[in-house]
């Protein structure tokens, strides 16, 4: 197993569908994004907090300042991927998670990708320090 692949903390089964290619059966790169978000959402809900109770329950979300994706090679129409999630660092007001996407049973990465993430206060609609229960979710 890849050394990057023992680093992830979760991964999430994610099947190409239909709608997320071109012409030619492959995955249009925006759709990179919404894996590494479904990825990060199921991530917290397998820690008990859906990310929408995190937002009800303490008016807090996270978003993202900075995405950087590396494409190795391409997914196609109706492959099984898997979307591996590693903690990267954990800061007072950010944190930085990293995602490696790849085909099922392959061990090369199609994708690497690191997202910086803020804490942002719905209320005040405005940056604030992450959340004590979201850096507990993190491992921090």
């Amino acid at each position: 197993m890849s050394q990057m692949r023992n680093d992830c903390v979760f991964f999430c089964p994610i099947r190409v569908r239909y709608g997320e290619v071109d012409q030619q059966g492959v995955v249009y790169n925006g759709n990179y994004v919404v894996y590494t978000d479904v990825a990060f959402e199921e991530f917290l809900r397998s820690k008990g907090y859906p990310y929408r109770k995190l937002v009800n329950e303490y008016a807090s979300e996270v978003c993202h300042k900075k995405a950087t994706f590396e494409y190795i090679s391409s997914a196609f129409e109706g492959d099984m991927l898997e979307v591996g999630v590693r903690v990267v660092k954990v800061g007072n007001r950010s944190f930085t998670l990293g995602f490696e996407i790849y085909r099922q049973g392959e061990e090369d990465p199609l994708v690497t990708s690191e997202i910086v993430y803020v804490g942002y206060d719905t209320q005040k609609r405005s940056s604030r320090p992450i959340t004590e229960l979201m850096r507990k979710l993190l491992g921090a």
